[in-house]
């Protein structure tokens, strides 16, 4: 199926494009912005507010388990959202180090990811694609959103197996 790609730079190395289905917004921050929260997973930078609506802050560089380069000034990061099981909306805000540009690809054509890859990065990424000699990961937005809302989706399968039950 062929859909409009947002194409990202992650980091010196890592590129990745995510369906512009999910883009929300680009956000610019500062990281005074971003108020941490302790106990959270490391990848979680913490909570800014967004027009009255508070957004967590994720480092993408780091979730997908690469060793992270320092973090820019000001930060730039896209803001995703997505249709949880629950029916709620979920919000995030994931840093990368620039935007590139919008593309069609076609999501059938995606080659395979790599064995190296860290074991991370081969959940995020649903495939690669190459375009303009670069290599891009095509990052799986809902599987983003499932490994960050755990509870979110075992509560909605605990559901599934009572009602069936």
């Amino acid at each position: 199926m062929i859909q409009e790609y947002c194409r990202l730079r992650v980091s010196s190395l890592l590129r990745i494009a995510l369906p512009v289905s999910y883009v929300d917004e680009v956000v610019q921050l500062q990281p005074q912005d971003i108020s941490p929260i302790p106990g959270v997973d490391p990848c979680l930078l913490g909570l800014t507010n967004r027009q009255g609506s508070l957004l967590w802050v994720l480092h993408l560089e780091k979730f997908l388990g690469i060793q992270p380069n320092p973090l820019s000034k000001p930060i730039i990061a896209i803001a995703m959202r997505a249709q949880m099981p629950d029916g709620g909306m979920r919000r995030l805000a994931c840093v990368v180090m620039a935007l590139e540009e919008i593309v069609m690809l076609d999501s059938q054509k995606l080659l395979p990811l790599p064995n190296k890859l860290p074991p991370r990065a081969k959940a995020l990424l649903s495939g690669l694609v190459k375009l303009d000699n670069n290599t891009y990961g095509i990052l799986n937005v809902p599987e983003v959103f499932r490994l960050l809302n755990p509870d979110v989706s075992e509560a909605i399968a605990e559901l599934v197996d009572i009602s069936t039950a």
